[in-house]
């Protein structure tokens, strides 16, 4: 039995545990993979997430039932699946007002949307769509319901090919066609596993307060007077964010990554990341068309847009701000750097910033900078297979004191 409201509300849970597709890892993707069927089991509820000042701030959220935790979860859980799946996807909604669902992209039903009573199971079966980023939401009461708190990522792989794509463009299939067998993508393919999301999001908890009180809001004077105070990615800010593996992409030289951005609150963010400039290789738009690129962009800044989808690879080059012969393996080039210990902080592995370059979106609580919208990635070794040293991955992330 749920316990009321007025009587309890739990903690959210931080972060997406999942977005380095170790769901596909398990379930033993090659793209030629086909299961006989997957069930998500979804919850409408709410929770009082911690920001990274330690500040608690009310949010609807969405609660992962097939998760042993039954946490809440900000953004809502991942969503993995293979292109063709049969799925069969449950979502009740345990709030006092009416709520939506919607897929944007996906045939049916859940791609123009479905409302949900207070207190009524609802249940929908559909084929995994094409191969690509999906963002899934409340869309009731736009945009109010997914910026506080409704909103989730949804990753569909394509059946056949070594791209992201169902349907790549020449120029996107050629590009994953020479990683790893081109002399200027030495290293290896890209591989499902090596996939990071991130999910922008800002947070004006004012609105909040008036939810946690049961207050109507007018989504006109939402969008006129929303103040954002809270920039996350992945519902994390700051440190957080920055140390969480879940959400850095890491790697050897030559092991490429693709990343799957989400922008799910109110500002449109320019993520601007060093050390390796990216390839843009999709974007889907706010009614879920997607757009593969014919011309695939080299950059290392892009604007995001609200309610939009962009997917990024990052190649893992050896960055090129590494003065040196480039034909001199870094852990010949520089030993002595790459084991060196600075004030009790390792030298290696190298790491590289991601901010954005909207300034206000690296603050937090209206000016605590640089507690914002910023992660990074690293580079834990060579491209011969060779770790550089004191470069195991700690286990790091999650927000001070979440239950």
């Amino acid at each position: 039995m749920k316990i009321n409201r007025r009587e309890f509300i739990r903690y959210a849970a931080l972060g997406i545990a999942a977005a380095a597709a170790s769901t596909f890892a398990v379930r033993g993707v090659p793209l030629l993979f086909r299961s006989p069927g997957v069930s998500f089991r979804l919850a409408i509820t709410e929770a009082m997430a911690e920001m990274v000042d330690h500040t608690l701030v009310y949010h609807w959220a969405f609660e992962d039932l097939n998760h042993p935790q039954h946490l809440p979860q900000l953004p809502g859980p991942l969503l993995q699946m293979v292109e063709g799946d049969d799925i069969t996807l449950y979502v009740t909604n345990n709030l006092p007002d009416v709520h939506g669902f919607r897929i944007p992209g996906v045939p049916g039903e859940l791609g123009t949307g479905i409302t949900i009573e207070p207190g009524e199971p609802r249940t929908i079966s559909f084929i995994a769509p094409e191969g690509g980023s999906y963002m899934y939401l409340d869309h009731l009461n736009a945009p109010v319901n997914r910026v506080l708190g409704l909103h989730g990522p949804m990753i569909v792989l394509p059946k056949y090919g070594n791209t992201p794509y169902s349907r790549p463009t020449p120029n996107v299939q050629r590009l994953f066609d020479d990683l790893g067998t081109a002399d200027h993508f030495p290293g290896e393919p890209w591989k499902p596993e090596r996939t990071r999301v991130w999910v922008f999001h800002s947070k004006d908890p004012r609105f909040n307060e008036m939810a946690q009180r049961g207050e109507k809001i007018d989504a006109t004077r939402f969008k006129e007077e929303f103040l954002p105070r809270y920039f996350t990615i992945n519902g994390e800010s700051g440190a957080y964010s920055s140390h969480n593996h879940s959400t850095t992409p890491e790697g050897r030289i030559g092991q490429p990554h693709l990343i799957r951005i989400m922008d799910t609150g109110m500002n449109a963010d320019s993520p601007h990341i060093h050390g390796n400039h990216v390839y843009l290789l999709s974007r889907r738009d706010v009614e879920g068309t997607l757009r593969v690129q014919e011309n695939v962009l080299l950059v290392d800044t892009f604007t995001d847009e609200v309610a939009q989808c962009m997917d990024w690879l990052l190649p893992l080059r050896r960055p090129p701000d590494i003065p040196g012969d480039e034909s001199i393996p870094l852990r010949d080039l520089i030993p002595e750097e790459l084991a060196m210990t600075l004030g009790g902080v390792s030298q290696s592995p190298l790491m590289y910033p991601m901010h954005g370059h909207n300034e206000q979106s690296q603050s937090a609580a209206g000016g605590n900078y640089p507690q914002g919208m910023v992660t990074g990635w690293i580079v834990t070794g060579d491209v011969d297979g060779v770790d550089f040293p004191n470069s195991e991955p700690q286990e790091m992330g999650g927000p001070p004191e979440t239950h």
